[in-house]
């Protein structure tokens, strides 16, 4: 009677190892998945930095585009004022002819300083265009290569959930057929 009560336990026991090892398979395999998503979410947080850079670039050289033109603007102002100050005083003190004779000097000086201007500002302006066309190409570039890459993460993923879950399925069948065999054998030598 000792034994038959043994006999009745002993299935009870095994079920329950049986499941502690499928538990200890899905345990096993979820933390590896986690491991997997951990990664994922390790990309997303250095794309979002990337993306934050590209942002604070474009404001910075958009600020650079601002400022050199605020600065173009201003000795304009400051040239054409200086060039209006010079002329009144100049027909102040020498007269009407003095006057226009400095007029048309300062005329010539106009188209000088024009050309200095265009050969000295246009390059910068040219420049600050290439670099804010570039900047705005390599943001364009970039967040379509994240999205790429988002797309690929989505497949990706997906085969391995169910990559994941057939794993499963074969180990715990294995782990099943190994526990029938195992009692199978128990119950031949009973």
């Amino acid at each position: 009677m000792a034994v038959n009560k043994k006999a009745e336990k002993e299935p009870v026991a095994v079920q329950a190892a049986n499941q502690g090892g499928a538990s200890m398979i899905d345990t096993m395999w979820d933390g590896w998945m986690n491991g997997v998503k951990m990664v994922y979410a390790y990309q997303r947080e250095m794309e979002n930095l990337m993306l934050q850079t590209l942002e604070r670039q474009k404001e910075i050289w958009e600020k650079t585009t601002e400022n050199l033109e605020k600065v173009e603007e201003e000795m304009k102002k400051f040239l054409e004022d200086a060039k209006v100050s010079y002329q009144n005083n100049m027909k102040n003190v020498g007269g009407e002819q003095l006057g226009k004779t400095f007029e048309e000097w300062a005329q010539r000086l106009d188209e000088i300083a024009k050309r200095i201007q265009q050969l000295t500002w246009t390059p910068g302006k040219a420049s600050l265009n290439v670099v804010n066309k570039s900047q705005e190409q390599l943001e364009v570039s970039f967040k379509n290569l994240l999205a790429q890459q988002q797309k690929t993460r989505d497949e990706v993923q997906a085969l391995m959930d169910n990559f994941l879950q057939q794993v499963k399925m074969t180990q715990k069948g294995l782990l099943e057929s190994l526990e029938a065999n195992k009692n199978n054998t128990i119950n031949m030598f009973k």
